[in-house]
């Protein structure tokens, strides 16, 4: 499909955010989303969302490429980046302004390597390096995290910054600026890229205390966990977060934290909305609001990401589209990835998507659909009534209905009733893996079964790379 107008395109991506920590979810969370849900009314929800890859660095690529991480080979942060695996002539924004004459822009956290590739983009403004010199120009300077907790620290804290000087306002005022810079004879693709409400969960005052009259729900505890075939990896993940000593009343205000945190983006956001309606953007825009993975959240007694169960790679996907541009459907419940974005968006700007996308265009899905993803751990199948998760330590698996389950409380792997339904989607997720020649895979082409012991003492000793220094004059995240 094609559109004989180009729309300006909008792609708005927060960094871990659970699917169900929208407003519109309806879910037990209560998050105050206004301004996202509206984008849901006015527009497209696809409710089975996944993140192939639930990891920063592997979803950046997938979301810029229409790739996902089986094809593109960057399973993890920090190995290789976007530039690596796939050319620059392949990613969306390249393409965009070399081939649909666009303007386009990034404003966030690229989480690229190298830190300042462009990969096709004209002008970033590069969080945190470039947010870090502009905290030192106005008399914060090695204020951010200036509470002392890195970034993957779980424990609630308040940010060091008032409320105008965080990330977040700096992510959306450099936004709202670019939107009076754009040639008005042309297209645009803004990228805008925020790093909360990933850890830590630092939020500004006032936004700290929003939720402290609010009922908070409690973690849900899979009847897996704690038994002698519980994933290794799962335990592993536990006990470098340190979720097993979490108490229910500092889950409580890391949770108020994290809603805070998502709240407060979609508040902010509010300006730069009303921007684009003010000089007339909105009704040519399409606008994409999505994440790159979820947050555990203390469910399972496990934080962070880089698992397929629902509290991580399950995420929002909200589209919408141009005034010119008929949606085809309100809720979209086909299972879907982040890597659908980018033919979807070729498809919007009058592009042709290379033939061997992962990604489909969510304007032409078809009637069914199954969805697989890879890490350096474990690998999922879904089909959009039952989830499969192999695991390489071990040989683990884990058998989902998240339509019946959708915080994975009962894994059904050793109930025969599903028997047949653990068959299909294994082999399915063995062709899939073997198509792409995954180093999950040994060397009959069956599941990879690493037989290891896990030290606890050891495990216990080591850091989740949350120590942060005092970062300043731009500094990044090699700081």
């Amino acid at each position: 499909m094609t559109t004989p107008n180009k729309p300006n395109i909008v792609f708005i991506v927060l960094d871990q955010l659970r699917w169900d920590c929208l407003g519109i979810s309806d879910s037990v969370h209560p998050v105050m989303t206004p301004h996202f849900d509206q984008l849901a009314y006015e527009g497209m929800q696809c409710t089975q969302t996944y993140a192939d890859c639930p990891l920063c660095m592997p979803q950046r690529a997938t979301m810029l490429t229409g790739y996902t991480g089986s094809s593109h080979k960057m399973p993890f942060n920090f190995m290789e980046g976007p530039r690596t695996p796939v050319p620059d002539e392949y990613s969306l924004p390249h393409r965009l302004v070399r081939e649909a004459d666009y303007q386009a822009r990034a404003v966030g956290k690229m989480h690229f390597f190298p830190e300042r590739a462009r990969l096709g983009f004209e002008h970033i403004a590069l969080h945190p390096d470039d947010y870090v010199a502009w905290l030192d120009d106005h008399g914060y300077g090695g204020l951010y995290r200036g509470h002392g907790l890195g970034g993957n620290d779980v424990y609630p804290a308040v940010s060091a910054v008032p409320e105008r000087f965080t990330h977040s306002a700096w992510i959306v005022e450099q936004s709202v600026a670019a939107l009076s810079q754009m040639d008005p004879e042309n297209p645009f693709f803004l990228w805008m890229v925020f790093e909360a409400p990933h850890s830590p969960f630092d939020p500004p005052e006032p936004y700290d205390r929003f939720y402290d009259d609010f009922d908070i729900p409690e973690a849900v505890i899979g009847n897996w966990v704690n038994i002698e075939d519980e994933p290794l990896a799962l335990i592993e993940a536990r006990l470098l977060k340190k979720g097993h000593r979490i108490t229910p009343q500092v889950l409580k205000k890391i949770r108020q934290h994290y809603y805070a945190q998502i709240t407060y983006i979609d508040y902010l956001l509010g300006r730069f909305l009303g921007q684009l309606k003010r000089l007339n953007m909105y009704d040519d825009t399409v606008i994409v609001l999505t994440s790159d993975h979820g947050e555990h959240l203390g469910d399972h007694h496990l934080f962070a990401k880089y698992t397929f169960l629902e509290s991580s790679a399950h995420v929002p996907l909200i589209v919408k589209l141009p005034k010119s541009v008929d949606r085809l459907q309100t809720h979209i419940t086909l299972p879907t990835l982040t890597a659908d974005i980018v033919p979807t968006l070729y498809d919007l700007a009058g592009l042709t998507p290379h033939d061997d996308l992962d990604g489909i265009s969510l304007l032409n899905l078809p009637q069914e659909r199954t969805i697989f993803g890879e890490t350096t751990q474990s690998a999922f199948a879904y089909d959009g009534e039952y989830k499969y998760i192999a695991y390489i330590d071990n040989g683990a698996e884990q058998l989902f209905c998240p339509e019946q389950d959708s915080d994975d409380r009962k894994n059904l792997i050793s109930d025969p009733t599903y028997d047949h339904v653990k068959v299909k989607l294994r082999e399915a997720l063995l062709d899939h893996l073997r198509s792409h020649g995954s180093p999950l895979l040994d060397d009959q082409s069956e599941f990879r079964v690493n037989k290891r012991e896990l030290d606890i003492d050891a495990t216990l000793a080591r850091n989740g790379a949350a120590w942060r220094g005092p970062m300043r004059h731009g500094d990044g995240y090699t700081s």
